[in-house]
């Protein structure tokens, strides 16, 4: 056996490992902001379809001000692909992070602290379209240190369906972690 032979099915095994973990619910947040980019990626048939591979039951989406979902829409997902689908602009969200097995979201500081304090495993969506996009730099830092991953909105399909995310570290929520992520945060508004 060849050894591209051997790489190519190593990754099909961590491909299959990996669509065994369950991800019954999943949380997309955009927070206050308008990204219409991940809500309209996230309901596209290659993020559905890793969604399911990953057993997916369950999608709550807080759009913020980008564009909702139609009616018509969430109704394909169900049948298409067997997943519930609610959404909605803005509304206390601390139930749906404690329920989510995963949270997709924005960048921003607010969304990667609910990540964090509620040491849930998050996945990041830089949205490339802001000035001064300090997120990137944000997202970077909270993934070198192995607390959630991110991606680029063109990479989110394949993201959904390979990444490992419980191998991402719990954070730990202390006044020293705390200072230190409002330090960075600091720093990255600084610049």
């Amino acid at each position: 056996m060849t050894k591209a032979k051997k790489k190519h099915i190593l990754k099909q095994l961590r491909i299959n490992y990996l669509r065994k973990m369950h991800l019954n619910t999943v949380y997309i947040t955009v927070g206050t902001t308008k990204f219409d980019a991940l809500i309209s990626t996230v309901s596209s048939e290659p993020a559905l379809k890793a969604l399911q591979s990953r057993k997916c039951t369950q999608l709550v989406i807080q759009h913020g001000n980008s564009q909702p979902l139609t009616e018509e829409e969430i109704q394909l997902i169900r049948k298409n692909y067997g997943i519930q689908t609610e959404q909605y602009k803005f509304r206390p969200n601390a139930e749906d992070i404690k329920s989510a097995d995963l949270i997709i979201g924005h960048a921003g500081a607010g969304t990667c602290m609910d990540i964090l304090n509620n040491q849930k495993p998050g996945l990041i969506v830089i949205n490339d379209t802001l000035m001064d996009n300090h997120q990137l730099e944000l997202a970077k830092q909270l993934a070198a240190e192995n607390y959630l991953y991110y991606c680029k909105i063109t990479d989110l399909d394949a993201q959904l369906a390979t990444l490992d995310f419980e191998a991402l570290k719990a954070y730990e929520t202390k006044p020293e972690n705390l200072s230190k992520f409002v330090s960075a945060i600091n720093q990255l508004m600084s610049h």
